[in-house]
């Protein structure tokens, strides 16, 4: 049998993201991103995604696919 996982919960850090020029990390612990499987829009370069910070969530966004956001959540 595997780990027992009861009461173990799945959560987005505040990963922050790679900047599309330099690579750089910004914004880590402050502010959450995660790419959406999904485009934003069909035929461009933008992604869906989510974004979060202690003001709010806001799920559907889109920004450009070269900016280095988490796409996946985690679980302690």
């Amino acid at each position: 049998a595997g780990p027992d996982k009861t009461g173990s919960e799945a959560f987005y850090p505040a990963a922050g993201y790679r900047t599309n020029s330099t690579g750089a990390l910004s914004a880590v612990g402050t502010y959450g991103y995660v790419y959406s499987s999904s485009s934003y829009a069909a035929g461009n370069l933008r992604a869906g995604f989510l974004y979060f910070s202690s003001g709010g969530v806001y799920p559907l966004l889109g920004n450009l696919r070269a900016y280095g956001f988490p796409v996946r959540c985690v679980q302690n």
